[in-house]
């Protein structure tokens, strides 16, 4: 039987014009066709009728859902979740910055047909030409991969961020959910701990994603100590059940806030 995908765009505060990820999508719409398109705009203002009419012209099956609150991924992910894991056999998981190559359709099409066992697929994406993701990660340490190959992997010590994440629904059928404590930050780590749980192996696809970290391309001194407030506050959603990996993490965190403190000559990093 067809696969069938969910392509899932969280969009903030941007025209399409300006979302490489909608863009990319427009382009390939010969082979997004017919599958979902979901864009949930967590924008204050709507699309307007203009923008809606051309992307209902362009896929067949177009859901748009607006939350001018800006709900948080972890519930944006679950109430997708429950919309799709009946209807699709994949959810694809993007961001709204990510300039998707022309490869990454036919990629995903052709790996999850040869590996249909296999529940969940990793592009490699990049930022500033580094690959950040997928990453070694022990808990304490995070090692970039400088040397990755396409195929099998085990889950195991292996981490990734969210964008381009091709998960097929049959995870979620078993009962997995995102924390919906998780506010922006630590929803990739959390699915990837929980994966790891649960699936030994995943696949790296042979197609990389150019994407922006916000965390790594800011100079905003005060976005930096937000964001790295978030990501110690996800750690202790992520390992609360696991006292002895909350430890280490909570350790390392502590001493990379000490070098950061020295490194921006601010004490804001050891605050919570």
């Amino acid at each position: 039987m067809k696969s069938t995908f969910t392509f899932l765009v969280v969009l903030f505060s941007k025209n399409i014009e300006d979302s490489s990820t909608i863009q990319s999508l427009i382009r390939n719409a010969n082979l997004v066709h017919n599958e979902m398109v979901y864009v949930w705009d967590n924008s204050p203002l709507p699309l307007s009728i203009e923008v809606m009419d051309l992307l209902n012209q362009t896929f067949k099956q177009l859901k748009y859902h607006h939350t001018p609150e800006n709900t948080v991924l972890s519930k944006v992910y679950n109430n997708v979740i429950e919309e799709i894991e009946q209807t699709s056999s994949y959810l694809v998981l993007l961001d709204d910055d990510s300039e998707l190559p022309d490869s990454f359709f036919t990629e995903i099409i052709k790996s999850t047909f040869y590996n249909s066992t296999i529940e969940l697929f990793l592009p490699q994406i990049y930022s500033n030409g580094v690959l950040v993701s997928p990453a070694k990660d022990y808990l304490f340490k995070t090692d970039l991969m400088t040397n990755i190959e396409i195929g099998l992997y085990r889950s195991k010590y292996l981490t990734a961020i969210n964008s381009g994440m091709v998960i097929k629904t049959d995870f979620f059928k078993k009962g997995f959910r995102y924390n919906e404590k998780l506010n922006f930050y630590g929803t990739d780590n959390f699915f990837m701990f929980e994966y790891a749980k649960q699936c030994e192996n995943l696949i790296v696809i042979d197609v990389k994603i150019h994407h922006d970290l916000s965390y790594n391309s800011s100079g905003d001194i005060n976005k930096k100590i937000k964001i790295f407030r978030e990501i110690k506050r996800a750690n202790k959603i992520i390992y609360a059940d696991d006292w002895f990996k909350l430890k280490l993490v909570s350790f390392n965190n502590f001493v990379v806030a000490v070098i950061k403190c020295f490194a921006y000559k601010t004490l804001a990093f050891l605050h919570d």
